[in-house]
């Protein structure tokens, strides 16, 4: 929930017809916010049910019938230890749609249930027979440990397909702010959004990017340069994503322990 309307929602409005739309939410979604250290605090018991109402309310807005959403409710943030059972099911609800186009998130997104989500789709598609042009949506492009920042500009421009949004940009934003649960503080251990003010705007004033997919190809055919050397940065920055974190939240939780024990 939620990465639908920052990697498409642009697309989706500007769609002219809602009704083939169609979303498939892989995971729970029971995992966010949750707090990045055990002691901080506890996950909201409802956030399940309030991530799944969210989706219906926000896809209503966006206009995508409520009978064309489908929620697989795999655990969040697990999805890589449910590969076999995400792609059969992957398959099934394809070969119920029958799509013309398939969007996923980019194979090597910072997300471990995005990464999963784009393998299932790869492998479902590859073992189908079906005819249908792939899409991958960007959600975490930006990497520090690679030169441009930015791992869209390692891929050539040919496989890229840049879609200009401004004319809904407004609509998108607003669509994303639906998403409460995300934009807001929901629990008292909150620092801050998941979604920042500065990431929304982010994605609502800058088109909408896709990378040309073949499922057939090797993972890391797409990328210019040494394709090791991004493979490995991806690696790293996937894994160091969360510890770094942790380690901030940690040494912010020390500050006001301290602060507090010398008041």
């Amino acid at each position: 929930m939620d990465d639908e309307v920052l990697g498409c929602g642009g697309s989706m409005l500007m769609h002219q017809n809602k009704s083939q739309i169609h979303c498939i939410y892989a995971t729970d979604g029971a995992r966010s916010p949750a707090p990045l250290l055990p002691w901080m605090g506890s996950i909201d018991p409802n956030i399940k049910a309030l991530r799944r109402q969210e989706a219906y309310d926000v896809m209503n807005e966006v206009g995508v019938p409520q009978e064309n959403l489908v929620f697989l409710d795999f655990p969040d943030g697990r999805l890589l230890r449910s590969n076999p059972g995400l792609k059969s099911r992957l398959m099934r609800e394809i070969s119920r749609i029958e799509p013309a186009v398939v969007l996923a998130p980019f194979r090597y997104d910072l997300h471990p249930d995005h990464v999963a989500v784009n393998k299932g789709v790869r492998d479902a598609l590859r073992d189908m027979p079906i005819e249908c042009l792939m899409l991958e949506y960007f959600i975490y492009f930006r990497w520090r440990l690679i030169e441009t920042g930015d791992v869209r500009r390692m891929i050539p421009a040919s496989r890229l397909l840049n879609i200009d949004i401004s004319a809904v940009a407004d609509k998108k934003s607003a669509a994303i702010h639906l998403y409460a649960s995300q934009t807001g503080i929901l629990s008292d251990w909150q620092e801050q959004p998941i979604l920042t003010s500065h990431s929304i705007s982010e994605r609502c004033s800058e088109p909408e990017c896709f990378l040309y997919s073949d499922p057939r190809e090797p993972p890391s055919a797409i990328f210019t340069g040494s394709r090791l050397r991004i493979v490995a940065a991806h690696y790293i920055e996937r894994i160091g994503k969360r510890r770094k974190d942790q380690l901030l939240a940690f040494l912010r939780w020390l500050f006001r322990f301290g602060h507090r024990q010398n008041a």
